[in-house]
């Protein structure tokens, strides 16, 4: 089934290389994605357990999980630790053979995942699931590649928060307009933190192209035609994770009983989208009989 105007077809544009992408930061999201699972939400993990990265880049997630004892994997829509490495990337760490054998390409015309039914415990994403074109189809291929009980998560910002990560400007959904991103290039001209506006225009544009910021309803709505059962857990992985650099002032609201509706007032503009995706009660009974 072709995916639905994906971006990602025929050759892709040249664009800077990124330095070093095994980063701590990286490391740091995959330990919380498991924290959360584990903490809160129940699932159960021991060493051994099947784990699938959801757009692994180099796979440094997976080196990591590996070393915990779990059995990873990860998969991506470019081969970025072969063939594509050298042409997306400037790493002095390019993954070992024993590494790169367990990261898989997802072919972007179809999005089905290389693997058999049931296969994984747990799934996770980091900032990948705004540059997906074909929701159903990849909602679809997580859940039947989970085992019975098995669950994902899926952290990545949606329309409602008030920057646009990839081009560093205001409200998301205008960046899609390149009048807007035209303005906005002019107004860094007159602040003289920029000198070639046309530049700046071709390149946000460019780096436009490969997001999408779909509403929680179409979400849903997707959901549901595809037989996905999904959450946001926005406000729960706050909470749980203690409120980040907010600790103090959510201690003093726990006092008066308001913190949890502090976290979501500022979650309709602040936090990103964090989703739990699983197959549905039927679904899972099915598969067990």
């Amino acid at each position: 089934m072709p995916t639905i105007g994906t971006p990602y077809a025929g050759q892709m544009p040249a664009r800077d290389k990124i330095v070093d992408i095994y980063t701590a930061g990286y490391l740091q999201a995959t330990e919380r994605h498991l924290r959360f699972a584990t903490g809160h939400l129940g699932l159960r993990l021991p060493p051994g357990a099947t784990i699938l990265d959801f757009g692994c880049g180099i796979g440094s997630s997976v080196r990591s999980l590996l070393a915990q004892g779990y059995n990873a994997f990860g998969v991506d829509v470019l081969e970025y630790w072969n063939r594509d490495f050298d042409k997306y990337w400037l790493i002095g760490d390019k993954p070992p053979a024993e590494i790169a054998e367990r990261l898989k390409l997802v072919n972007p015309a179809n999005y089905r995942l290389p693997f058999d039914d049931g296969t994984f415990d747990f799934c996770f994403s980091d900032q990948v699931f705004e540059h997906i074109f074909d929701y159903k189809t990849t909602m679809s291929e997580i859940v039947r590649v989970l085992k019975p009980g098995g669950i994902s998560l899926h952290n990545f910002p949606g329309p409602n928060n008030l920057m646009e990560g990839h081009v560093g400007l205001p409200f998301p959904w205008l960046c899609f307009s390149r009048s807007y991103l035209t303005l906005c290039a002019w107004i860094s001209v007159i602040r003289g933190t920029e000198t070639d506006w046309r530049g700046r225009v071709r390149s946000n544009t460019e780096i436009m192209r490969f997001n999408n910021y779909p509403t929680k309803a179409k979400l849903r709505k997707i959901a549901r035609a595809a037989g996905v059962e999904i959450t946001f857990l926005e406000v729960d992985a706050i909470m749980f994770r203690g409120g980040g650099r907010a600790a103090p002032m959510l201690k003093w609201l726990r006092k008066i009983k308001l913190d949890r509706l502090a976290v979501q007032i500022a979650g309709l503009v602040l936090l990103q989208r964090y989703m739990l995706l699983k197959a549905p009660p039927t679904a899972q009974r099915e598969v067990r009989g």
